[in-house]
């Protein structure tokens, strides 16, 4: 097997995914992740997984590994239902604009799990090639083809490959890539999660416990709840893990999201410094007028998981020629959380880059033309999530349109 030496910049749920695959298959690979450690963070919220997510996960994890993520996952068996803001319901969306981008339509593809549980399965068996409070700054590209990866403390490392999957503020992708921009979507939310105990849905209707509510009024300001309920909590595989894992793998909540156009929203500087309380006070005031129960969704807010969150999405750049240095993940296709798409379509980041990896150390193929697959195939499917997703955001959200 080849020695080539491997570097992800970025721990995150596509980085560790692509480690996995390659460390099962033996080759040298190193995680750099900013973070000083797994728990250090509130990691997201609920997350969808579908039929692409689960085809790079199936591919990447061992079997034990493969069946706890199983176990904690929650399997919905609705549909997405639209509310107006006193819970009439609206005309389901368009479904014409997922096509082709791997949104199953049929129930067993269909899982949601919470971003966190997932990180800490994938930092199972890792534990030796991870490195945490690891910030990647950028890179330095030598004459024989090697790259000197810069790190934040001042340390350098030497790599063959260097993959940004940093997230949408990635510095290697500035370096890589400084043609392309970020943008601003003018949209802003306050997520939090919502306990599902016997008690918290005594006092919700239960056409709010499908797959993914939401409420919306006539100037698209939303409110929406998304259920994950675990599939097998009581799993040996769970139960087995540490006290920290088991605590968080076995509770219910749902995923509940204020929005809200920008200009409709607390000004940013306010916005981004205000307590979990100001901010769930915030939404109950906006929602006053609302249905009683979509204010009550609100009042059961877990305050300490209340945060503010700006929509951003990458812009797409025409191509580019390959190097040694890529990108995956946000780094590359942020996009409107319209779909939830976004987490899967990095998943399958994972899965192409790590194939087209496995061929060159194999010596199936030469290392510029398995990457230059790779980001020849992630520019098409990618982008198309991209694009589709920010059409769905500017109909249902509101928010403001990609930028050409």
């Amino acid at each position: 097997m080849s020695k080539m030496r491997i570097i992800i910049a970025g721990g995150g749920l596509a980085g560790m995914t692509l480690a996995h695959r390659l460390h099962r298959h033996g080759l040298d690979v190193a995680v750099y992740e900013r973070d000083a450690g797994i728990a250090a963070r509130e990691a997201g919220y609920r997350i969808h997984i579908n039929s692409t997510g689960t085809s790079a996960l199936h591919a990447a994890l061992e079997p034990r590994l493969w069946k706890l993520f199983l176990a904690t996952c929650g399997m919905p068996n609705d549909d997405m239902l639209l509310f107006d803001e006193h819970l009439d319901p609206r005309p389901s969306r368009d479904k014409s604009a997922t096509e082709g981008i791997g949104v199953p339509d049929d129930i067993p593809e269909h899982l949601v799990v919470c971003r966190s549980t997932l990180r800490r399965i994938l930092f199972l068996g890792l534990e030796p090639v991870v490195r945490f409070g690891a910030r990647v700054t950028g890179y330095r590209s030598a004459p024989d083809g090697t790259v000197t990866v810069l790190l934040g403390n001042g340390e350098t490392v030497e790599a063959d490959v260097l993959i940004a999957a940093d997230g949408i503020n990635s510095a290697v992708r500035a370096q890589r890539l400084p043609q392309m921009t970020v943008a601003d979507l003018g949209a802003r939310s306050i997520a939090a999660k919502v306990p599902i105990t016997n008690a918290t849905r005594s006092r919700l209707p239960g056409q709010l416990f499908n797959t993914f509510s939401m409420a919306y009024d006539d100037d698209r300001t939303g409110l929406t709840l998304g259920p994950l309920e675990r599939t097998d909590p009581g799993s040996p595989l769970v139960l087995e893990q540490d006290r920290a894992f088991q605590d968080e793998a076995t509770k219910n909540y749902a995923l509940s999201i204020f929005n809200s156009v920008a200009s409709r929203m607390m000004p940013d500087a306010e916005l981004c410094a205000a307590t979990p309380e100001r901010l769930k006070a915030y939404a109950l005031e906006r929602v006053a007028s609302w249905h009683p129960a979509l204010v009550e969704t609100v009042r059961l807010w877990d305050t300490a998981t209340v945060q503010p969150l700006t929509l951003r999405s990458c812009v797409p750049v025409t191509a580019w020629e390959p190097s040694n240095v890529t990108v995956m993940g946000d780094a590359v296709h942020a996009m409107s959380p319209a779909l939830g798409i976004g987490a899967n379509t990095a998943l399958r980041d994972a899965l192409v880059l790590g194939g087209e990896l496995l061929a060159v150390a194999r010596g199936d193929k030469a290392l510029l033309d398995g990457i230059g697959a790779y980001e020849e195939a992630m520019r098409g499917y990618g982008y198309q999530a991209l694009r589709a997703s920010a059409s769905v955001g500017e109909q249902v959200i509101g928010h403001l349109p990609l930028p050409e």
